[in-house]
């Protein structure tokens, strides 16, 4: 095995965890969303969960 078969190994470890991170966050800033009473928090935690998924997005596109 080769250095560069070593670092994208590394590479793909490395993205596998920011996508499962950003799953999380989503999940989380939607649980947050949902409980928020005041309007301007619900809206932030909102916003939080989509700007999470688009990134979850364009890291998918590495994959590809």
């Amino acid at each position: 095995m080769n250095n560069v078969s070593n670092i994208n190994e590394m590479e793909l470890q490395n993205l596998r965890h920011l996508i499962l991170a950003c799953d999380t966050e989503t999940q989380k800033f939607n649980c947050y969303a949902q409980d928020a009473t005041d309007p301007y928090v619900k809206q932030f935690f909102q916003k939080s969960a989509q700007s999470s998924t688009k990134n979850k997005q364009q890291l998918m596109q590495f994959l590809q």
